[in-house]
């Protein structure tokens, strides 16, 4: 029985702690556009795979404080969010996240399932698309607790560049 139980658990996207088995690190800047823009996306995201996934924002500008960060999380609904301030880049570093919205989807193991755009609500730097977005973060998650692995490539980030 104990063994059925684990299963079940682990099939849900939880360990035997209750605690989430997959990460979603996005990568934010207050002052990015685009990273103000996804901000509605990113909500409905958090708030659809509550449980089953801890979302973290991680903020590698060194202008970043937690007070600012905070202020984005409030201005955004981001209430399943934890915040990171990354001003050294190991976590960016790690993940070789080059820009700000960029998400990075781990497992427990931290085995890289996901690694890309949010959405694809611009087109280039500056540009917007017009017409349906397609939510890719959101299909990720959805081929990740269905036990579906992501083709590659995955999509491109467009947004703020990092530096390092």
């Amino acid at each position: 029985m104990k063994m059925i139980f684990t299963l079940l658990i682990a099939f849900y996207g939880m360990n035997i702690y209750g605690q989430s088995t997959y990460t979603a690190y996005v990568f934010m800047a207050e002052e990015c556009p685009v990273c103000n823009y996804i901000g509605k996306s990113l909500k409905k995201a958090s708030l659809k795979y509550d449980g089953e996934v801890q979302f973290v924002a991680v903020f590698p500008q060194k202008m970043s404080n937690y007070k600012t960060a905070s202020l984005f999380k409030k201005k955004y609904g981001l209430t399943k969010f934890s915040i990171e301030l990354d001003h050294e880049l190991k976590i960016t570093n790690k993940y070789n996240a080059t820009v700000t919205p960029e998400v990075v989807v781990v497992d427990q193991n931290d085995n890289i399932l996901y690694q890309g755009r949010i959405n694809n609500s611009y087109a280039a730097p500056g540009r917007m698309r017009h017409g349906k977005v397609t939510e890719n973060l959101d299909l990720a998650l959805a081929s990740i607790l269905d036990g579906k692995p992501i083709s590659k490539p995955w999509p491109l980030p467009i947004g703020c560049y990092i530096t390092k």
